[in-house]
């Protein structure tokens, strides 16, 4: 009968969750901001003109040189004067206009435009126009074409971060260790929103039942430890299937993506699985407990309110434990050899943010990774312990002190019953 009760108030607490406006807001979300900006970009790729400008030269060869970039721009070739070419843009029948000059063997050029007009990347025209001067000097030089390719051809210079464990010595090529960090900030924004969104909502659920006086009848047939449990439960399996959803989401997205062409040449040579398996498998353990450790705590500070009004201040400690978290994690997203972020990372209420970092730059062995891990689950058994204790204690006393106060009260309270026994 005990086990039914409990499984009753997880029923009810994940019925009530998933059926509300946020929930359903916070799933479609990533839908809803993808189809934004894929909407934005087709409307403003529609809508997009190609700028147009002038070439004002003696030399025809720059002209047909410079046609050749016709995505960037095109070329008004009626215009030949620059009096012309000003009049045009003042009229703003022009984007701007290039007057390119000779002298000494060195071309020069010039780009004019208005303050209303669009900007031109001028990159490709220096491009082509140091293409041409470097042709010209080449052939003064009697340098062939061969030459003059081995001249310009700039040194290929890559990166490779090699990391030692015991006698295994392993590579990271650059586009691996890019994709591995930006993977890592993602697990870490994912744990920042979901950290603070299920605080929230433990504590308002705690908080509304003890404000409302509904609390007294719902402990008058259940205890407070099942009460405790079915509430946190509950909260976690509305949170898994959250996660459960974005996995789909992403998995419908990536097999998505895969059919376009650009997509298909910048995955060309990765593979993903084996790349991220260790952050991934490391992260949603760091998840999980991250997730516990914090709404644990939010569950007991929402019992020290009296009211639902409350309860945004009463978990600004938590709020504010997570923002450090994150930033921390930022900074080690820059920084992770840093000894502030390395300490960081094995802090219970920052590991989930940190440790991810510093797994994805490599710059933690599997062992440290073990520890925190071990560190965190030893950190999520004490607060479970500790607030399930202060919870029993403190959930039908209502009291309008302050939060500090409370958490007196509750202490001593829960002293004084441990005495008695």
């Amino acid at each position: 009968m005990k086990i039914n009760k409990f499984w009753i108030i997880v029923w009810e607490v994940y019925k009530k969750n998933v059926r509300s406006v946020a929930f359903i807001m916070m799933v479609l979300s990533p839908i809803l901001i993808a189809a934004a900006a894929g909407g934005i970009g087709y409307i403003v790729n529609k809508t997009a003109t190609t700028p147009e400008i002038a070439i004002i030269s003696e030399n025809k060869q720059f002209v047909e040189a410079l046609s050749s970039s016709k995505d960037e721009y095109k070329i008004n070739k009626k215009i030949t004067t620059e009096k012309a070419a000003k009049d045009a843009l003042k009229k703003e029948d022009l984007t701007g206009y290039l007057v390119i000059e000779e002298k000494n063997n060195k071309i020069t050029g010039n780009y004019i435009q208005s303050t209303t007009s669009d900007n031109v990347d001028t990159t490709m025209i220096t491009q082509i126009l140091t293409a041409i001067q470097t042709n010209q000097v080449a052939g003064k030089l009697g340098l062939s074409q061969k030459d003059v390719a081995a001249l310009v051809t700039p040194a290929d210079v890559k990166t490779t971060t090699l990391k030692f464990e015991g006698n295994k010595e392993e590579t990271n090529e650059e586009t691996d260790a890019m994709i591995k960090r930006w993977s890592a900030y993602i697990v870490a924004f994912a744990i920042y929103m979901f950290t603070l969104y299920y605080s929230s909502i433990i504590a308002q659920e705690i908080a509304s039942e003890k404000g409302t006086r509904i609390m007294e009848i719902i402990l008058s047939s259940v205890s407070a430890t099942q009460h405790f449990f079915g509430k946190l439960v509950g909260i976690l399996f509305v949170c898994f299937t959250q996660i459960f959803s974005y996995a789909i989401l992403g998995l419908i997205a990536y097999q998505i993506g895969k059919s376009f062409d650009f997509v298909e040449e910048a995955l060309k040579g990765i593979d993903l699985f084996s790349l991220l398996k260790d952050l991934i498998g490391n992260a949603i353990i760091f998840f999980i407990f991250g997730i516990m450790i914090y709404t644990i705590l939010a569950a007991l500070l929402g019992s020290l309110v009296s009211k639902v009004e409350d309860v945004g201040k009463a978990i600004t400690p938590l709020t504010l434990l997570t923002l450090v978290g994150f930033f921390g994690g930022m900074y080690g997203f820059a920084t992770p050899n840093e000894p502030l972020v390395k300490i960081g990372s094995f802090i219970p209420f920052f590991t989930p943010f940190m440790m991810p970092f510093r797994i994805a730059s490599d710059t933690v062995s599997s062992n440290s990774v073990i520890i925190s891990i071990i560190v965190m689950a030893v950190f999520t058994i004490i607060c479970t312990y500790v607030s399930l204790t202060m919870y029993r204690s403190n959930v039908l006393i209502y009291s309008d002190a302050s939060l500090m106060k409370s958490l007196k009260r509750s202490w001593v309270i829960m002293r004084n019953e441990k005495n008695k026994i």
